[in-house]
């Protein structure tokens, strides 16, 4: 990792390192740990990252921010249940067609 003299990173490596968290979806600690940033600062980075999105224009509450994060934490939850549910359900339909083979 590059930083600048003063030991803060360049803009680019934080945008680098925030991208990995974002596209691969791999825990903070795991990308951290393979860029060699400390977990603490890249978790910095994606949290500042989270709230420029919800709010670029630094207009809303910190309640209204609380609650947009939390809305978002409980919408990737359910997908997360939902995709399970899918597997588990494509899972069971082949496990059921296998035994209907046998009969």
């Amino acid at each position: 990792m590059e930083r600048v003299r003063s030991g803060k990173f360049d803009p680019e490596v934080k945008a680098a390192a925030i991208a990995a968290v974002e596209d691969s979806g791999r825990p903070i600690k795991a990308v951290a740990r393979e860029l060699g940033i400390d977990h603490r600062t890249l978790w910095g980075w994606v949290n500042a990252a989270k709230l420029v999105k919800i709010d670029p224009a630094g207009e809303l509450t910190p309640e209204a921010r609380n609650r947009i994060r939390d809305l978002e934490k409980e919408n990737a939850r359910l997908r997360r249940d939902l995709d399970f549910e899918k597997k588990a359900g494509a899972f069971f339909r082949e496990l059921d067609h296998g035994s209907n083979d046998l009969l």
